[in-house]
């Protein structure tokens, strides 16, 4: 069989892998038995529990250590490091097998060990398998090269990681304002990362990928907390009732030929490997001689097919910064709104610039007579046609202007029907819920005046807006956009994730084109059909061209041909493309008006803190949920962000005066005030600055599932 066929090697949870086999006791006439306790409870902190020998070129060695087996040192080439078949780097990898003790990187030996017994953190050393991979059933999706991870194991991974972030956040509180170790922040940044990546549709190796990413951040971010919280303190002499130096806890250990570290581990109850020349044994008590385990027999070795291996020197400090670096999840968020507003300049800081801010007991409102000819939510990009031109600004300005005129002069068509009203929430059977306060906040914007960025502003949204998959009144016809819509859904979020290329907004006519599936190109040359088709033909090429697919296949798809959809399903699809809308969009309003990039403190604003590939359960957490005192601390996160917000309207002034307060100290009318003061700020302040309604946040009453 060829070598790279052969069944992937994890035997870390193993139970029949950690089977302690005894051997001989004499070595090289060296009787490692000879003083032998008659309990384990007389051996001290040089001695061992269990031990074994190997050798080394001509020299022999033992091992002396408090655990019940004993691991040789890891093989390493001391010039590179690399990646396994398992997506791991076996033992190089100090999350999988015990290392040298590092000053540095002292935490290690405190990375929980693979578990023979606890299933919840088994799946922390799983190795997915492509039944693991879930892809939308045939017909249901344009890309059928991307998936997602099972749910099942999502669901058992995201639950422990998400724990142990709530562990590491009452960390840092009890630090007292205290800074933490460097990795620690670092640690959990990454983790956070890596887990909503683990959301995203994505090829089945960039998903194996994201497990391991996982996996290996939670366990050593789990190592460093262990060590800081617990190991340390014992260190230094803190009595601890649960600690047993002679029943170490089930942690990964580490090497050592240093005996004052072999001290400090029997203190901590860490396991711990003192490595002596055999010629050096003489009164060491040790209770039993064991065959040591050797990391080839638990972990796969072979290289991963297409990887090159990562020059590296032979210093552990050096290689586990390697690994830091190759195990990275590197942020994928831009504000895909930042492209249409390249070449503009905020409101807030040209209205700074032209007149002076009108200081208010509620915060600072800047002159909206000042505030003229700026596009902040408008297009800067350049439109090209088939001649390759770009067209600036808004190339079809002047034609819209005609047009207006035109249809003025004109006079009202009495058959017209009238246009959607986009302030005010769509009564379909497909849409969920409302949230009273939000869509209170959106009817009750001012448009008498035209919004600070200018009027007639072309309006962009990230993703399809709602509503204009369901403003028809024809049933057939919203049926068609949502299925369209769904066979699109991982692309859509693909392409909002991938690097390569910077996502654009796009047009309200540019998504009726994507959702009626014109995605090839059309109409007459120079035309703005022409235009339109050449943005959408581009809109899905990442995620096409990540699953190796050259053309779309079986879309669109006839109208007669569009298979039914539970409704529940319908709303969650609505819900999803909402939520995900609203985020992106507090995102991009929060880094226009204050002129800060701060994304990580966005997002604690919403359940779960990701922007892509939700959880549709949280649909009833955050802001959605339906106590009020559990929406508080989201709206609360928001009032906080609020107030560093240069916006051409005044601050409620109940917005800072709720954060001077606690929250136990408010009353529920209290608590609904600020709540509406809050939602009402921010769907004014998206107005000015994008010209448009925002899309807000709604809620799915049914119960997920089913």
């Amino acid at each position: 069989m060829d070598a790279t066929m052969e069944p992937l090697r994890m035997r870390l949870t193993d139970r029949d892998a950690w089977e302690v086999v005894d051997s001989d006791s004499v070595v090289e006439g060296v009787d490692l038995l000879k003083n032998r306790p008659s309990s384990t409870e007389q051996i001290g902190a040089l001695d061992g529990r269990a031990a074994a020998y190997f050798v080394v070129g001509h020299a022999s060695y033992f091992i002396t250590t408090n655990a019940r087996y004993v691991p040789l040192l890891p093989p390493i080439d001391p010039k590179q490091i690399m990646v396994r078949r398992d997506m791991r780097y076996g033992p190089d990898d100090p999350v999988l097998w015990p290392h040298l003790y590092s000053q540095t990187y002292c935490h290690l030996a405190a990375i929980p060990k693979a578990p023979k017994s606890s299933r919840n953190l088994r799946v922390m050393w799983w190795n997915p398998r492509p039944d693991d991979f879930v892809c939308p059933a045939s017909g249901l999706t344009v890309t059928r090269g991307l998936g997602r991870l099972r749910f099942e194991k999502l669901s058992q991974i995201s639950t422990l990681a998400h724990s142990l972030l709530d562990d590491y956040d009452k960390y840092l509180v009890s630090l007292n304002g205290a800074t933490p170790t460097p990795l620690l922040p670092k640690l959990a940044q990454t983790l956070r990362l890596s887990l909503e990546r683990l959301r995203i549709p994505s090829t089945y190796a960039r998903m194996q990928l994201g497990v391991v990413c996982v996996q290996r951040e939670y366990l050593e971010l789990a190592g460093l907390l262990a060590y800081m919280t617990k190991y340390k303190p014992r260190m230094e002499g803190v009595e601890d009732a649960d600690a047993k130096p002679s029943v170490p806890d089930d942690c990964i250990g580490c090497f050592t030929e240093d005996p004052f570290v072999a001290q400090m581990f029997w203190r901590a109850c860490l396991p711990c490997w003192f490595i002596r020349p055999l010629k050096a044994f003489a009164d060491e008590m040790i209770w039993r001689v064991v065959r040591p385990f050797e990391a080839a027999d638990f972990l796969e070795m072979l290289p991963a097919p297409g990887y090159a291996p990562v020059p590296a020197t032979d210093r552990l400090e050096q290689r586990l910064s390697l690994l830091h670096s190759c195990t990275h999840t590197t942020p994928w968020y831009h504000d895909p709104f930042a492209i249409v507003a390249a070449d503009t300049t905020s409101v807030a800081s040209s209205s700074t610039a032209s007149t002076s801010s009108i200081a208010t007991a509620s915060g600072s409102l800047i002159a909206r007579s000042n505030v003229t000819g700026h596009l902040v939510g408008g297009s800067s990009r350049g439109r090209h046609g088939a001649g390759g031109k770009g067209h600036g600004i808004s190339p079809y300005a002047a034609a819209r202007q005609e047009r207006r005129e035109a249809k003025a002069a004109k006079g009202p068509n009495p058959a017209a029907k009238p246009a959607r009203d986009k302030f005010k929430p769509l009564e379909r059977f497909e849409m969920p819920t409302s949230i009273t306060p939000w869509t209170e906040a959106l009817a009750a914007i001012d448009q008498a005046t035209p919004p600070a960025c200018g009027p007639d502003r072309p309006q962009y949204y990230v993703l399809p807006e709602p509503a204009l998959i369901l403003s028809s009144d024809d049933e057939s016809r919203r049926r068609l956009l949502l299925h369209h819509y769904c066979m699109l859904r991982d692309a859509l979020m693909f392409r909002l994730t991938d690097r390569s290329v910077r996502p654009q907004p796009l047009t309200t006519q540019e998504w009726r084109d994507v959702l009626q599936g014109k995605l090839v190109k059309q109409g007459k040359h120079g035309s703005r059909a022409e235009t339109r088709s050449f943005i959408v033909e581009d809109l899905l090429r990442p995620a096409l061209q990540a699953c190796g697919i050259d053309g779309l296949k079986d879309f669109p798809v006839a109208p007669n041909a569009v298979p039914t959809m539970n409704v529940h399903f319908a709303k969650e699809l609505v819900w999803e493309l909402a939520e995900m809308s609203f985020r992106f969009e507090f995102l991009a309003l929060d880094s226009r008006a204050s002129q800060r990039k701060r994304p990580d403190e966005c997002r604690k604003c919403f359940a779960g803190d990701g922007l892509v590939g939700l959880d549709f359960r949280e649909s009833q957490r955050g802001l959605a949920a339906l106590a009020l005192e559990e929406r508080m601390p989201y709206l609360l996160g928001m009032a906080r962000l609020m107030c560093d917000w240069i916006v051409p309207c005044p601050r409620p002034p109940e917005i800072e005066e709720t954060l001077g307060r606690p929250i136990s100290a408010l009353d529920r009318r209290e608590m609904h005030k600020f709540e509406r003061r809050v939602a009402s700020y921010y769907a004014q302040s998206f107005y000015e600055l994008f010209g448009r309604a925002a899309i807000i946040p709604m809620r799915l009453e049914h119960e997920i599932g089913s």
